[in-house]
């Protein structure tokens, strides 16, 4: 999906993102579980500065705060700024002195002010134009010996099992409520895009994670950047 008609969409889906969330993913998929899961593959975060790729409302946030600390400091990168604004609410109903926010592109992270020591992603890079692009300019700014965590949808329409058969009811859904286009939810593009994603990650990374959730829909890998 074009930059643009991200926005668009996540400007109009924000103000009832996180009701859409708890109710697909949370109550009907039953994988919002995976969320910590996945930040639990950075390894410790104490005093660390953690780059949140595509935050939204800052979901990942209540997970990260109290993983890095008060000498911490998370960094959350938004394109949409309606998005931006519930993650902003967040952060200030929480009181959180340490979650500072980005307006910027996940393909072009540059807005963030420093190399970072571990890098997170949930449910972003795969609606990118230039899933491979975004990879790489995100393994950029990652220190040597950080690690990156991501949790994403490498099938829209998995293999076998339930959702299989509901993917037209559950599709639909997503796509009415602004969360995906008709082109995030193109299957075999969604698999092709991350085929060559995979293969970037592997060769630039070192102690490689891989794992499925979801049937085999869902993708969830990480790894550290060689030191030198």
């Amino acid at each position: 999906m074009q930059l643009s008609d991200v926005v668009r969409n996540y400007d109009w889906a924000a103000p009832r993102y996180d009701r859409w969330t708890d109710l697909v993913f949370g109550r009907l998929l039953g994988i919002e579980k995976y969320r910590e899961k996945t930040i639990e593959l950075l390894g410790p975060l104490q005093g660390a500065t953690v780059l949140d790729i595509g935050c939204g409302t800052g979901r990942n946030f209540p997970l990260l705060v109290p993983r890095v600390g008060a000498s911490g400091r998370i960094i959350g990168l938004d394109y949409s700024e309606g998005m931006l604004a519930q993650a902003r609410a967040r952060v200030a109903a929480q009181g959180w002195a340490n979650v500072d926010l980005i307006r910027g592109d996940a393909a072009k992270p540059e807005g963030v002010p420093e190399n970072v020591d571990a890098i997170v992603s949930v449910w972003c890079l795969g609606i990118v134009h230039d899933l491979e692009a975004a990879l790489g300019r995100a393994l950029d700014v990652l220190k040597p010996g950080g690690r990156i965590a991501i949790m994403d949808f490498g099938r829209s329409r998995p293999d076998h099992g339930p959702l299989h058969w509901l993917y037209p009811f559950y599709s639909f859904v997503l796509a009415h409520a602004g969360i995906d286009s008709r082109e995030d939810l193109d299957d075999a593009a969604l698999r092709q895009r991350w085929e060559r994603g995979h293969r970037l990650l592997r060769d630039r990374l070192v102690g490689v994670h891989e794992g499925t959730y979801l049937y085999g829909g869902g993708l969830i890998i990480a790894g550290e950047k060689p030191r030198g």
